[in-house]
């Protein structure tokens, strides 16, 4: 799958899954353990605007630590991220290198991982919330293959993951990549 599909088809699902918020979701906790609801979307519209001005080449846009990036609505701050990295994925910016906290790599590269991030917390937010949750197969293929890349043996110490965990025979591809991230799929 190209990096650009990919980059849509999870923008439209997490925008199902921001639609069906309610104030009542705020607080729930997530498969992603450090995370309630509002952290978990906070991170990821985080995710999205540093990657955004990282692959666009505006370091200056780098949001700061500790912003809550949904002071106004989780809605509103899914649409200043999705924006955000949405812009910043032109054919140039995704070929030049940038300067990245993990060196110098093609803007692909941080692309890439933050589609797969923001697809895996789709999900978390999804079984957070109860809401469905579907990605094709191609759209889990390619956060599966992000993730085998990214994810070394040390990342895996419970903290951004945990260990591969058990899955299912007749799982999901997409319930694959979650139990490939250390989220428990039973």
């Amino acid at each position: 799958m190209e990096l650009q599909d990919a980059l849509s088809e999870t923008v439209s699902i997490m925008d199902g899954l921001v639609a069906g918020l309610t104030p009542e979701h705020r607080e729930m906790t997530t498969p992603c353990k450090q995370f309630t609801v509002h952290d978990l979307m906070n991170h990821t519209v985080n995710t999205c605007k540093l990657v955004g001005a990282i692959v666009s080449g505006q370091p200056e846009n780098v949001p700061a630590e500790g912003v809550d990036h949904l002071a106004e609505g989780p809605a509103q701050g899914w649409t200043d991220g999705k924006a955000a990295l949405q812009s910043a994925a032109t054919a140039e910016n995704l070929e030049l290198v940038r300067e990245t906290p993990f060196g110098e790599v093609p803007g692909a590269v941080p692309m890439s991982v933050a589609v797969s991030d923001v697809l895996v917390h789709a999900w978390d937010l999804a079984r957070a919330t109860g809401q469905p949750v579907e990605a094709s197969d191609d759209l889990a293929a390619f956060a599966q293959g992000t993730w085998e890349m990214v994810i070394r043996p040390e990342a895996r110490n419970g903290d951004a993951f945990d260990e591969v965990q058990p899955c299912p025979d007749d799982a999901s591809a997409l319930d694959r990549v979650a139990a490939f991230t250390g989220r428990s799929v039973s």
